[in-house]
């Protein structure tokens, strides 16, 4: 029979494969499955802290990490969402029979379900004060990139706190620039973001 702790660690599976995001409320998670977790403990009249139990269980498991104050969790057992994918050059790459060499290219996953939520919020223009670099797409849209402010490799994560969006010429220099100059460009990307998601 199954326990509570894999109920829940299926139905957050399922809940962030469905929106294509890894990272929930609490309350967002709860919302959607009440009736699940009803039907499977009908006498228990404390779900929610139950729920909220189970969580942190997953959390201990190393499934979960919590992420702040406010209920938030980031679901990290799962490699790749639905709604995630790798970086399509590489994929493009990997199913083409190498001639002569072969490379190992190590992506992180980009959720484009938080993509699209940080052009909704952030806008389709460069939050780089005074930047003029956007320009427009054939179909007429505005050219953005969406960055990690600490990128998913040194720990960061898919949430709206931590992605700006920002032209490629900035994009680059987040990346590639001297160190100094990065952290000058770090540190006015989240200072913008900060005031615009308060």
């Amino acid at each position: 029979m199954i326990k509570w702790k894999e109920l829940v660690y299926q139905l957050v599976v399922e809940f962030c494969n469905v929106r294509g995001k890894r990272t929930f409320t609490l309350q967002e998670f709860y919302s959607a499955h009440e009736d699940d977790f009803k039907q499977f403990k009908p006498d228990n009249h404390h779900l929610l802290p139950k729920v909220r139990q189970q969580l942190q269980l997953l959390r201990d498991d190393g499934l979960i990490q919590f992420l702040d104050g406010r209920g938030t969790y980031t679901l990290k057992g799962i490699e790749l969402l639905k709604g995630e994918v790798e970086d399509e050059k590489v994929q493009e790459i990997s199913i083409q029979t190498p001639e002569k060499r072969e490379y190992l290219i190590e992506t992180y996953a980009r959720n484009r379900g938080w993509v699209k939520e940080a052009k909704e919020k952030l806008g389709l223009y460069c939050l780089y004060p005074t930047c003029q670099n956007t320009f427009k797409k054939p179909n007429n849209e505005p050219y953005i990139e969406v960055h990690h402010i600490i990128s998913l490799y040194e720990g960061g994560e898919d949430a709206i706190w931590n992605l700006i969006v920002i032209c490629a010429h900035h994009h680059k220099m987040a990346h590639f620039a001297d160190s100094f100059t990065r952290q000058r460009l770090k540190t006015i990307l989240t200072r913008e973001v900060e005031s615009r998601i308060a």
